[in-house]
């Protein structure tokens, strides 16, 4: 472990759980979100596959069942980033995601966190990571630790992980049971690393992070964060060295240079919100969700050092005012580093970045991150207009209450369906609905998940995008999952599908869950259906797990009607015919099978 660019970890990879293990409980918290990589964290969670983005079709089916009401992402309003492939899978996770409706004019939902629960048949593990990552395509550098539950004798115990889960993550609503799991939890840290305390606080609350010396008198310290202000130079300055050396970037620097007893390097800037590349994932020999060469500077951390200890400081809190006092929500974790070799690596890493030119700014620069500013303080006043989904003959409808304060004649607002790439619909002052779909919704296509843009009215390049969660009245979420499965696994791997949850052999193996596929069936000219479909090999399958066999046996009779109403809109006759002929050979034996076990236990 250290702090060199070519030290880089899979976060994916590091929650992925252990042979003989399943994921019961996972908690996300990110600034911005980018849904497919929720989409990589959800089939790495509940995959068999060791290659998050190489999944297979069946593998994405499978990991979706598991994660179902077991993973919630808490993200900031607003932040959501619009996907640029694969939507038709993708809203199958607005359930899994929960918006925290922090004005940002005010504060930010900013923390990094995943706290995951694991269980096999031996134990129960847990897994806290805190950082200042992001879950979305981002090349940036980034840090972060991971802690894990152990019986080991060496592990300790850390309180403020309970409080956290109770206090900062209350809306992902975690059980008494759970809590009281994390309150007698001992933890192992890496090698040489030890925790003396976990920090956090909610949006709203005002409290410090450094409010005494992390080392008395220290020789030396370092920083590196992104964004900076002097109220947060300031407070870095308490953690006991005379003066810090400081790693951001050339505007940040430029902003608050010079400031006493600090030292200005500058590296590029972050692209956080970076949506993230399937195939470039894809493309990695070993499959893991490993980042290509890093573009920027994304870590928030403070270290001071006496003789050969080491204090750090890391988590999500930038600098600023607002990341180390308040009233940002952030979450750090303040560290003993024994480990003289991970303290170099962090004061090299600071130390090679280039020095502030003190430059005069860039006008333009400057006037459009203005501009940028002014548009996002108006969408933080957008956000506030309550907003509900309409969904019936008359199409689909986004209903808008009473609010903003006429913010809709400062900026160009528009709303499409998430489905509808381009089929952008203009809020208007005044408004009290807006038209996203002409035409009523089949259960597939039915998502809470809508695309907003903004843009400056003087300066229209000047412009965001984002998606967002807005409540639909009376969607049947669990009826919208099913024939969005049942579409994504289609009449071609409708046979495919059976045998997977019948006998456990995947047939789209080979295949990648990010293919093109057609509607085309698949032909069977060795009869694989006939020879699954028979009383021995059901009766095989139902000894070696009888619980499991009447669960997935469930599983498919609720599915049925969801392909029946998917093969209805097939529009070529014969491939419907052949589909409905598949469905129709297998519905009569399910029923009786459904019939003779009983609903499962």
């Amino acid at each position: 472990m250290s702090f060199s660019e070519e030290n880089r970890i899979s976060i994916f990879g590091a929650l992925k759980p252990n042979a003989g293990q399943n994921v019961t409980r996972a908690i996300i918290t990110t600034y911005s979100l980018d849904l497919v990589a929720m989409l990589g964290l959800v089939l790495s969670l509940g995959g068999d596959v060791d290659a998050e983005f190489e999944s297979s079709p069946l593998g994405l089916v499978k990991a979706f069942d598991r994660m179902r009401g077991r993973l919630v992402v808490l993200h900031q309003l607003g932040r959501v980033v619009v996907p640029g492939k694969h939507r038709s899978i993708l809203p199958l996770l607005d359930t899994m995601v929960k918006a925290i409706a922090s004005d940002e004019r005010e504060a930010s939902w900013h923390p990094k966190i995943a706290l995951v629960r694991y269980e096999s048949i031996k134990d129960i593990e847990w897994r806290f990571w805190i950082g200042s990552r992001n879950l979305t395509g981002s090349t940036d550098l980034d840090a972060g630790l991971m802690l894990a539950s152990t019986k080991d004798r060496s592990a300790r115990a850390i309180a403020g992980i309970a409080d956290l889960a109770q206090g900062l993550l209350s809306d992902a609503c975690l059980s008494h049971a759970e809590i009281d799991e994390l309150r007698s939890a001992r933890w192992s840290a890496p090698a040489g690393v030890s925790v003396r305390k976990v920090l956090w606080r909610r949006h709203g609350q005002y409290k410090q992070f450094i409010s005494n010396s992390m080392i008395a008198r220290a020789e030396r310290g370092c920083a590196v964060s992104p964004f900076i202000d002097h109220a947060g130079l300031d407070e870095a300055l308490k953690a006991g060295a005379a003066s810090i050396t400081l790693l951001t970037t050339e505007m940040a620097g430029t902003g608050c240079a010079p400031h006493a007893n600090v030292k200005f390097r500058v590296e590029t800037p972050p692209e956080p919100e970076m949506a993230v590349s399937v195939e470039q994932q894809q493309g990695q020999a070993d499959g893991e969700f490993i980042e290509p060469p890093s573009t920027g500077i994304h870590a928030k951390l403070l270290a001071v050092s006496k003789d050969s200890r080491t204090a750090m400081l890391l988590g999500s809190a930038n600098l600023t005012g607002r990341g180390l006092i308040g009233p940002n929500a952030e979450a750090v974790i303040l560290l003993d580093v024994a480990d003289p070799a991970l303290a170099g690596s962090l004061y090299k890493f600071v130390d090679a970045g280039l020095e502030l030119n003190n430059a005069v700014p860039d006008p333009a620069a400057i006037e459009k991150e203005r501009a940028k500013r002014e548009l996002d303080d108006l969408i933080s006043r957008f956000l506030q207009i309550p907003m509900t989904l309409r969904s019936g003959q008359d199409g689909l409808h986004l209903v808008l209450g009473e609010g903003g304060a006429d913010v809709l004649t400062l900026a160009c607002f528009e709303a499409s369906a998430f489905l509808e790439v381009e089929a952008w619909a203009s809020i208007e002052d005044g408004a009290k609905a807006v038209c996203l779909a002409p035409h009523p919704l089949v259960s597939s296509e039915q998502t809470t998940l809508v695309t907003f843009r903004a843009r400056n009215l003087g300066k229209p390049e000047i412009s965001r995008t984002w998606v967002q969660v807005v409540e639909m009245d009376g969607l049947d979420a669990e009826r919208r999952d099913r024939a969005l499965l049942a579409r994504y696994i289609g009449a071609n791997r409708f046979r495919d599908w059976l045998r997977s949850l019948l006998d456990g052999i995947d047939g789209s193996g080979g295949q990648r869950w990010s293919d093109s596929w057609t509607t085309n069936r698949r032909e069977d000219p060795a009869g694989q259906l006939a020879r699954i479909f028979t009383l021995e090999t059901v009766l095989a399958n139902w000894a070696r797990d009888p619980q499991a066999f009447e669960r997935r046996v469930g599983e498919m009779m609720a599915m049925l009607d969801s392909f029946e109403e998917v093969f209805a809109t097939i529009p070529d006759e014969q491939e419907r015919a052949a589909a409905f002929q598949d469905l129709e050979e297998v519905r009569p034996f399910l029923l009786a099978v459904h019939e003779a076990i009983g609903e499962p236990t």
